[in-house]
């Protein structure tokens, strides 16, 4: 006689004395999911505007804001779907999970894309930090020179207190004392001082520090591979169209063995290729095999 605990004898039917899952623990992961999904878009949305979608700090700080809040959206991905488990009999939850499950496909396209537009943006910015101290380099030199012209140009004392005056050079005050002296030797006094002043200029623009450089890109590098990482694991929650028992990255490894044995192993085509038959079948002795 066969015990009402198994199914056949000698061996125990484990399965009838696992309790059941609360009946609120599917919506609550949904609820918790949805909540999720609000807390990445305010996140998002706040960094996005003021719009500046062609200059490279913005697609460099939406981009930061996008990678930075996206472990929420990815977690909220994995609580619908299992709510979505733990609830079968739930229709209206089982068509939000593959409502919002089929978004996860914007989410990989998005992070894909956003590794060049990293990248593009990252090299824009450098440019434009040296663009920068070029041009800090260019005016400086320029205001010197014209420091040089003006004292040059003076042909008494009152006018070269005037003309520096007039130019607004802190560092060329001309004292009382300094006007006791004849005009050649004052010009002569000032000119060192400018010469030393650029010096001094050239010096601390040599000097800079290359940090800022280094920061960029080392955040470009950052943010390019956490954009790869981030494509994958969405693609790993991501449904797809034609299966949603199938992920997106289930899909790519199988397509991806499939292509590896397309390719010949030796001289003949046929000793490595495989047939559509073969393939079709193939995927399905994958569906009974668990994922790997």
């Amino acid at each position: 006689m066969t015990s009402p605990t198994s199914d056949r004898p000698g061996q125990p039917n484990y399965s009838r004395f696992q309790p059941e899952p609360p009946v609120m623990l599917a919506p609550a992961l949904a609820a918790v999911a949805l909540a999720l999904f609000l807390l990445f878009g305010l996140g998002v949305f706040s960094q996005a505007f003021p719009l500046r979608l062609l200059a490279p700090a913005w697609q460099l700080r939406l981009s930061g804001a996008l990678i930075e809040r996206a472990p929420l959206a990815l977690i909220g991905l994995v609580l619908l779907q299992l709510a979505a488990h733990l609830d079968p009999a739930n229709r209206r939850l089982g068509a939000r999970w593959e409502q919002l499950g089929r978004f996860g496909v914007i989410a990989v396209l998005g992070f894909l894309l956003l590794m060049p537009l990293q990248v593009v943006a990252t090299a824009r910015s450098i440019r434009g930090l040296q663009s920068n101290q070029r041009a800090e380099q260019v005016r400086v030199h320029r205001n010197l020179e014209l420091l040089r012209q003006q004292i040059n140009g003076a042909g008494s004392l009152a006018d070269l207190q005037q003309r520096i005056q007039a130019i607004q050079a802190p560092d060329l005050i001309v004292d009382a004392n300094s006007l006791n002296q004849p005009l050649p030797q004052l010009k002569q006094a000032l000119l060192a001082s400018v010469d030393q002043s650029q010096q001094q200029l050239n010096r601390q623009l040599g000097n800079r520090s290359p940090r800022p450089l280094w920061n960029l890109l080392q955040a470009s590098g950052r943010g390019v591979l956490s954009s790869l990482v981030l494509a994958v694991a969405f693609a790993a929650c991501t449904p797809t169209l034609g299966d949603p028992e199938w992920s997106l990255l289930m899909a790519w490894r199988r397509n991806l063995r499939w292509r590896r044995n397309l390719k010949p192993s030796g001289t003949s085509r046929s000793a490595g290729a495989i047939s559509t038959a073969d393939y079709f079948r193939s995927i399905h002795t994958d569906r009974d095999k668990p994922p790997s």
